[in-house]
């Protein structure tokens, strides 16, 4: 019988987190749709493993392939360098009938070889130009030099200078939209203006339902600044995955309604357009972190993220997600549930089975879906293995707590995952605290690593929950049942160092919240920003807004607050009783 029982709740809990599974992962509907190729795409065929900052590019073959990946969905591509692999490019494009803007890499002349470099690449691109008159539309000498403080305007303009003397191609510059305005002087050089807008980097960050509006206002103010001038947005892109940034929210939903739209707004405002960027780019890690590998209308696989019409589902692969979990919290359920008699405690166990297990494989999806480099994938797979350590710790502990809720506190029945859970519980207080430490000094990039704490959060609370529930039926003390005190071997009762810790953990975790919080206002507070706004009293409000405005920030200042409950109530505790 009491097999049955447990059979029976495993059962249903697993259906249970399958309906959950699907509802959260159903399509969601994107307008508008788009039913042509785009305009252009950015085009860097670089594999894992490679990168310009290792000076491993894609091989020829490579190359053709990812070109003809393309074809149906970009009538053009970009390139930013005119070697480094590049140089087949103009040949491969047009076989496919593909038209090629052309792009120089200008970099700092006063570093080594600077100048060596930039001279090469001239050379190069006056070279592709005219060999490949037809499949080299237009050339664009340099990319975000300005912004990189790479090379001062004059230098710049020489270097232009000498491309038109020697091609018969449009030529152009690209750069943030805003240096064109700082730099006029680069703008009168110019056969058209290639102007870069990308409302998820603004210093102040563009939700995804405003970037209509945000783009036309700056189309028509390069516009008016430089008449007659013609206008290429050549990167205008969102990213799927990475920190979002203010009200300014990562995801494939959201990248396939921005790339839609921008084919959309710019047929109907009649400018034209070049997408950032065609694959996904794991190089970039290096510089921007997770955000900035991951603004590819196709993956590092070259699989779409998304079409151009329909709905649109944000995790493509959750059904395998999800077949992972509910096996092995069933599974969990199974091993840690045969002592158990009740319908009530078997169905609690093999929920709280199936909730640890979603946090457990999230969190090591997640992880392997934002590792690019070496180090990155052995950290992947050191969080997998601390959620799944500090799951099954909690999983024991509330198999214990349902089969004898007088033993609310450790017994020799679980030494083991005790003992880990003891250790996992400091390891990610301080973790914790870390982290928004650094998102407070560099947070621009840096991920916010809510999933990863969703399964301490989760399964902390939730054991803490049921502990002080069991108290209060029983009349005990609710406070302690809250504390960290007796749920593993006590993190309090062992080397005076890690007592001190502990302590010290409850208002640093608080601390840290705090610094997280006030790291997205501070973060709005760009050059651009105090150029747009001057005074005090303008930017007062806007900082104070974009405090509020980053859910994902929020939600890990209450992950934060919330974990250092049981800090305080434990040295708090412990303090009564010296």
């Amino acid at each position: 019988m009491r097999h049955t029982v447990l059979a029976f709740s495993v059962v249903m809990s697993a259906l249970l987190s399958a309906s959950l599974w699907c509802f959260a992962n159903r399509p969601v509907e994107v307008q508008p749709s788009w039913n042509a190729p785009l305009s252009s795409v950015s085009f860097a065929p670089f594999r894992r493993g490679q990168s310009p900052l290792t000076k491993v590019y894609p091989t020829p073959e490579q190359v053709e392939q990812d070109l003809a990946a393309l074809q149906g969905l970009s009538r053009g591509i970009r390139t930013y360098s005119a070697r480094e692999g590049m140089e087949v490019v103009p040949k491969l494009a047009g076989k496919l009938g593909l038209k090629v803007i052309f792009g120089a890499w200008l970099t700092n002349e006063s570093e080594a070889k600077g100048k060596a470099t930039n001279e090469a690449e001239i050379a190069a691109l006056i070279s592709a130009a005219n060999e490949y008159p037809q499949e080299i539309e237009r050339v664009l000498v340099g990319n975000e030099v300005l912004l990189r403080r790479d090379l001062k305007p004059d230098e710049l303009i020489g270097y232009i200078r000498r491309v038109k003397a020697a091609v018969k191609q449009p030529v152009s510059y690209a750069d943030v939209w805003a240096f064109y305005l700082k730099y006029p002087e680069v703008a009168r050089e110019l056969d058209y203006l290639t102007i870069h807008i990308l409302p998820f980097w603004e210093d102040e960050p563009v939700p995804i339902d405003q970037v209509e509006a945000h783009i036309v206002k700056i189309v028509e103010r390069i516009r008016q600044a430089f008449p007659g001038k013609p206008v290429l947005i050549g990167e205008a892109g969102w990213p799927s995955i990475g920190r979002d940034r203010g009200p300014a929210v990562v995801s494939t939903v959201n990248e396939a309604r921005f790339v839609r739209t921008m084919a959309e707004i710019a047929q109907r405002h009649q400018f034209d357009y070049n997408i950032v960027e065609a694959f996904d780019q794991p190089w970039k890690a290096a510089l921007e972190n997770t955000v900035g590998a991951a603004w590819g209308i196709l993956d590092i696989d070259r699989h779409a993220k998304f079409t151009m019409a329909g709905p649109v589902t944000e995790v493509a692969d959750w059904p395998k997600r999800a077949a992972i979990a509910i096996a092995c919290g069933a599974f969990s359920a199974l091993l840690l549930g045969r002592r158990l008699f009740s319908l009530r405690d078997c169905f609690l166990l093999a929920v709280f089975a199936q909730l640890l297990a979603w946090a457990v494989i999230t969190t090591a999806f997640h992880a392997d879906a934002v590792s690019f480099r070496w180090w990155q994938d052995l950290w992947t797979l050191l969080r997998g293995g601390l959620a799944a350590g500090l799951a099954i710790a909690v999983l024991a502990r509330v198999a214990v707590l349902l089969r004898d809720p007088t033993q609310a506190e450790v017994s020799a029945k679980c030494p083991i995952p005790d003992r880990l859970g003891a250790s996992l519980t400091v390891f990610y207080g301080v973790y914790g605290v870390c982290w928004s430490f650094l998102l407070l000094v560099d947070g621009r990039y840096r991920d916010i690593p809510d999933i990863d704490f969703c399964l301490p959060v989760v399964a902390l609370g939730s054991l803490l929950f049921l502990r002080a529930w069991f108290a209060k039926t029983r009349g005990q003390s609710v406070a302690r049942a809250l504390a960290f005190e007796g749920l593993f071997i006590d993190p309090l009762a062992g080397p005076s160092w890690r007592k001190n810790l502990v302590a010290w953990l409850g208002p640093a975790l608080l601390a840290g919240a705090l610094m997280a919080f006030i790291s997205e206002g501070w973060a709005v507070i760009g050059e651009d920003f105090q150029k747009e706004h001057p005074t005090l009293n303008e930017q007062l409000p806007l900082v104070l807004k974009g405090l509020f405005a980053n859910r994902e920030m929020l939600l890990w200042c209450l992950m934060q607050c919330a974990l250092s409950v049981p800090y305080w109530v434990s040295t708090r505790l412990r303090g009564q009783s010296s």
